[in-house]
């Protein structure tokens, strides 16, 4: 029995290549909406992957520092560094995420933290803002003692495997919390003001949490202010 071909209608044709685009559209979407939803929660599996790992890697660390202090109740910060750094080429790396680790008078010994992970965030912040500081007091210090005009108006420095800009201002902004208000930045930021003089006058350092402020005729004490 021989078959009966239709031919469709140039209509059919349209409606059935407008629903083909259709489906291939909405395929489209719902694969959009999938991605975006695992790319958070596999990025925050991979922070908290992390943060273990550094965590692990810092307490081994501490272990090793707390065991060459019992042999020399005097050790004093480049050589509890020198431990530490020996340690973290035997384990390749303290901070998979590239935090500076930094040492802290504790009980009379030292206390090895991450610039990343630290839980204590006001103390994290305190501690990269110590950092910041000195390096930009000595930069300043450097160039007045060379008898430079002091130029830059940005430095850039790596801190905790990202590079921080650490801008120039002509006056203070006031900033004493956070990144959240009264400034066009996110993530870190640090600002810093000069006197007449060429020396430092003013400076900040924040995060998403606090700020650490500094103010010439202080002593520098990395004082930070919680986030309201």
């Amino acid at each position: 029995m021989a078959r009966i071909i239709t031919k469709k209608s140039k209509t059919e044709e349209k409606k059935e290549k407008s629903f083909g685009r259709l489906v291939a559209l909405l395929v489209l979407i719902i694969l959009l909406m999938v991605v975006m939803v695992i790319i958070p929660l596999v990025e925050r599996q991979e922070a908290k992957a992390e943060a273990y790992a550094c965590n692990v890697a810092m307490k081994k660390a501490q272990d090793v520092l707390i065991a060459e202090f019992l042999a020399d109740p005097e050790m004093t910060l480049s050589e509890a560094t020198v431990v530490v750094d020996r340690s973290k080429l035997a384990m390749d790396s303290l901070c998979p995420a590239d935090g500076d680790f930094y040492l802290l008078p504790e009980k009379g010994s030292w206390h090895v933290i991450c610039g990343i992970h630290e839980s204590d965030t006001k103390l994290r912040t305190r501690t990269n803002a110590t950092r910041v500081f000195e390096m930009l007091e000595a930069q300043v210090n450097s160039t007045i003692e060379s008898g430079r005009r002091m130029l830059e108006t940005t430095f850039i420095w790596q801190i905790n495997g990202k590079p921080l800009e650490v801008i120039r201002l002509e006056g203070n902004n006031g900033l004493r919390r956070g990144t959240d208000y009264s400034i066009d930045f996110d993530g870190v930021v640090c600002f810093f003001s000069l006197n007449a003089e060429g020396r430092l006058h003013w400076f900040v350092y924040a995060d998403a949490n606090h700020a650490a402020v500094w103010k010439e005729g202080e002593d520098w004490s990395g004082d930070a202010y919680t986030k309201s």
